[in-house]
């Protein structure tokens, strides 16, 4: 065991009578993660990051505090600290027993997985009661922003596609729409692969170390990117639940449409940058999805029902 661990546990009162301490290895949060049995309280998740994160992280502290009164299956926060002795800042949260729904819902029943979507949308909309702080830029600002910077970058690059100009155009026109929607917490990585189960149930949410402000809609750009090529049945679980079994509004689908094409050109750029070897595989998600949504000709994807 690392020195500075070894030394956290000394001094940090909620560790000191830990029964153990084992690091946990998923996930691509940049975040070292410890599972700790607590003496009193049952397992916790310890979140180590460098120093020169400390103000973030507390920000994030403080977001899952201020979710606490919200009907949310989520993890409580327990405690944070900096240690710039040692260069690191921590945070201590409670664990959600379980596996990744990611891993485990192929092998539940439809109806099964369609209820764990259906809980999962729930919580999502309770989320989203959360408003941003006042001093928050317009949502439409940050976002054409980022929008206009990843589509420059994508018009430099070398992983032009044959709907990509097409696709650019559709998102022009329509940006208009953005102008005066909402400003609310964003857990903004919400997909099957930060979602626990447990007893073939929903068990709550995890990693809120990616949240931000904004639009509500574009939360379930994560649908189409992530949770569908896992299990359909749950995607259209979440958004019964997160209409709470009402019809979608058609405003939804539109602004649905227009941040999913959007996020084609950010996870392009994204991942020439960061992990180029698996652009060919993300090339191959985008094309699907530019099919299921007929180059967003269509108003509902196909896969949707």
């Amino acid at each position: 065991m690392e020195d500075w661990l070894v030394s956290l546990q000394k001094t940090v009162p909620l560790l000191q009578q830990a029964g153990s301490v084992e690091e946990i290895k998923k996930g691509h949060s940049a975040d070292r993660k410890y599972r700790v049995e607590l003496a009193a309280g049952g397992p916790a998740v310890l979140r180590v990051a460098s120093y020169e994160q400390a103000g973030q992280k507390e920000q994030e502290y403080a977001r899952l505090q201020a979710l606490q009164p919200l009907p949310i299956k989520a993890s409580r926060p327990l405690d944070f600290g900096v240690r710039k002795e040692w260069g690191i800042c921590y945070m201590l949260v409670s664990y959600i027993e379980g596996e990744d729904a990611r891993d485990a819902l192929p092998t539940f029943t439809d109806s099964e997985q369609q209820q764990v979507g259906f809980l999962a949308g729930r919580d999502l909309a309770a989320m989203h009661q959360l408003a941003a702080p006042a001093s928050t830029s317009p949502w439409a600002e940050r976002c054409v922003q980022k929008h206009r910077m990843y589509a420059a970058a994508y018009a430099a690059s070398a992983s032009a596609f044959k709907d990509g100009e097409r696709i650019l155009a559709f998102i022009d026109r329509h940006l208009p729409l953005l102008a005066g929607r909402p400003n609310c917490f964003l857990h903004d990585d919400f997909h099957v692969g930060n979602l626990i189960v447990r007893d073939r149930s929903y068990a709550g949410v995890i990693d809120f170390n990616r949240y931000d402000w904004g639009d509500p809609v574009h939360e379930f750009v994560k649908l189409a990117f992530f949770s569908k090529e896992v299990s359909v049945p749950f995607c259209n679980g979440q958004l019964a639940g997160y209409w709470n079994g009402q019809e979608i509004p058609d405003s939804f689908w539109t602004l649905y449409n227009v941040y999913t094409a959007m996020a084609i050109f950010s996870s392009i750029i994204w991942t020439e940058r960061t992990v180029p070897a698996l652009l060919p595989d993300m090339m191959k998600r985008i094309q699907t999805i530019v099919e299921e949504h007929d180059a967003f000709e269509r108003r509902i994807p196909s896969w949707y029902s």
